[in-house]
């Protein structure tokens, strides 16, 4: 009984089976920046809502004399 080579593998095809459009690219973008943006919302939402030690602090004027109203 003789033993054959196995048979390779065909080659990969040259033509990619798909190619992401201008358009894709563009939606793909507005849609993360529209869930980063709600993600962002939402947290800053839920952290203002927690008790003192995990409650997002309001920062005293006196900190930052550039923001103080003149």
């Amino acid at each position: 009984m003789k033993h054959s080579k196995p048979t390779p593998p065909p080659p990969a095809p040259s033509t990619p089976l798909w190619r992401p459009t201008w358009a894709w690219h563009a939606k793909t973008l507005v849609v993360i920046y529209l869930v980063l943006t709600v993600a962002y919302f939402a947290v800053d939402r839920f952290l203002s809502r927690r008790p003192e030690p995990y409650r997002l602090r309001d920062v005293p004027p006196e900190m930052t004399p550039w923001l103080k109203n003149k």
